[in-house]
């Protein structure tokens, strides 16, 4: 390949990367600029906890269903 061919094949991965970066750490959709600055990434994290939390909350109430049964 020539100067010229990894030149552009150098711009287009880094101009994927930068999209992929924009998008992940970037303020998510329909955010107005007065509120606090939240991105994709640190929504799904939240999202990811709230998840767990509430599984967890389940599991424990069909544990203690489950051992009064028994007991």
């Amino acid at each position: 390949m020539g100067k010229v061919s990894n030149l552009v094949i150098g711009v287009a991965l880094g101009t994927a990367v930068g999209i992929v970066i924009n998008y992940l750490f970037g303020p998510a959709r329909d955010t107005p600029a007065n509120e606090q600055y939240r991105s994709r990434w640190d929504q799904a994290i939240e999202d990811g906890k709230q998840a767990a939390a509430e599984r967890e909350a389940e599991l424990r109430r069909e544990f203690s269903e489950t051992k009064k049964l028994q007991g």
